[in-house]
């Protein structure tokens, strides 16, 4: 969450700690997979559209 400022002092950094606590072992991994582009980060997307299939697959096995 690059595109949000907040300085050391600021009452956010506890929230966002914890988004990155909680997403960067899904989006760590996709990231050294990806190759770089630039300002872009799109392991989001693909980490949506991982879980997306899972999810896909998981439904038509229990069907």
């Amino acid at each position: 969450m690059s595109w949000i400022k907040v300085g050391p002092g600021s009452p956010f950094v506890p929230l966002l700690r914890l988004i990155y606590a909680i997403t960067e072992p899904i989006l760590g991994p996709i990231r050294r997979v990806l190759p770089k582009t630039g300002m872009f980060d799109f392991s989001p997307i693909v980490a949506l559209l991982l879980l997306d299939l899972i999810r896909r697959m998981i439904g038509r096995v229990l069907g």
